[in-house]
């Protein structure tokens, strides 16, 4: 920006040093004149006459006096006007950095995809998608969003279910359906449900973001000695880094201090303990050993369908029919119960990974 400025500043310097150089022609009209043959006798402009004595055609009779511009004149008066839409342009482009980019244009006549394109340098494809256009043709009138915004409401279509709208708004699943008091992720056309409550998710405090880009091992503080530590069995140990995560913040996609959602969590502690795991409740359905209900032992994994027909929410047993997970409900890494009326019509199954209380290695994992 800077460059254009100087450069404008040199050209107006040139022109008003240069615009003393050219000297101008005393002309007195005489009869039968009119501004085209004076302007070929003089090889300027008619125009350029016209305006240099800003009079009209009509008035120039014989005996009037008037001033014919010197033609190099002539081309820096050219020069001038160029440099004022060049000094034009780029406050306008200064401007518009100056300023947010606008959410939204009223179509106006004569506008058109390419040109709203071209205006807010955004993709045409990416204006029919965000304002679900299926065609070219525009309205005037009508108001285009120029970035993709969450409404506070959506009216459901056939066809949508729970995970497509979360996913075409980037919102939480679960707690799309917990807003909504959904029960399963089967929708009804044109039902009315809420979108906003879902996507608010609390900025990160200073030290909040510091704290994320640390190991997630921070997290487990005032852990036993490694000499005690070392005494655990693996399900002990299990259950303790588990508690030691309590009440980090829920996030869907989550994976840090920051926030953390369910799959993330368990797998984050397991590998403490040296299990691997991948990284959604679906895929984490797939490993360990099935176990009924009846048998379930600390450190079991318990999963339920939330809102997808597949394995979507997943927890860590802890005894006594509790277990602990990252929770969309809470908001937080908490403790809840099997019988909870909720988790008993979404359980669906539960795996053993590591096995009774005096095993050393995780099931599965002995050489």
């Amino acid at each position: 920006m800077k460059g254009i400025y100087l450069f404008i500043l040199s050209l107006f310097i040139t022109i008003s040093v240069s615009g003393g150089a050219f000297a101008d022609t005393r002309y007195t009209v005489k009869k039968g004149d009119n501004p085209t043959l004076i302007a070929k006798r003089f090889n300027v402009n008619a125009k350029a006459i016209l305006q240099a004595n800003n009079i009209k055609p009509t008035k120039l009779k014989p005996g009037t006096k008037i001033i014919v511009p010197s033609k190099k004149k002539e081309a820096l008066h050219k020069n001038k006007t160029y440099a004022k839409k060049i000094k034009n342009t780029a406050n306008n482009n200064i401007k518009s950095l100056l300023h947010e980019d606008p959410a939204s244009h009223i179509v106006k006549k004569g506008d058109t995809l390419m040109s709203i394109s071209r205006k807010y340098s955004i993709a045409v494809q990416d204006i029919k998608e965000i304002n679900e256009l299926k065609s070219a043709k525009l309205r005037v009138g009508r108001k285009l969003l120029l970035k993709k915004t969450i409404p506070d409401e959506y009216i459901v279509r056939k066809g949508d279910t729970v995970w497509n709208i979360a996913k075409r708004f980037n919102i939480d699943p679960q707690g799309f359906m917990d807003n909504n008091g959904l029960e399963s992720d089967s929708l009804i056309p044109g039902r009315t449900v809420l979108l906003k409550a879902a996507a608010e998710i609390p900025e990160p405090k200073i030290y909040d973001t510091v704290l994320s880009q640390a190991p997630m091992e921070t997290a487990i503080e005032s852990a036993p000695e490694s000499s005690t530590l070392a005494e655990l069995g693996l399900q002990d140990r299990l259950v303790l880094f588990a508690k030691k995560m309590l009440n980090i913040p829920y996030r869907f996609g989550g994976n840090t201090l920051v926030g953390i959602d369910c799959s993330a969590y368990v797998k984050k502690v397991y590998s403490l303990v040296g299990v691997s795991l991948p990284r959604s409740a679906r895929e984490q359905f797939a490993e360990g050993k099935p176990v009924d209900n009846s048998e379930l032992s600390m450190g079991d994994l318990v999963f339920f369908k939330t809102y997808a027909a597949f394995p979507s929410h997943v927890g860590i047993y802890l005894g006594d029919n509790l277990f602990i997970h990252a929770s969309s409900r809470s908001k937080k890494v908490t403790i809840d119960s099997l019988e909870t009326p909720y988790y008993i019509k979404r359980f669906i199954g539960a795996k053993r990974l590591i096995e009774g209380k005096n095993e050393q290695e995780p099931a599965g994992q002995k050489s």
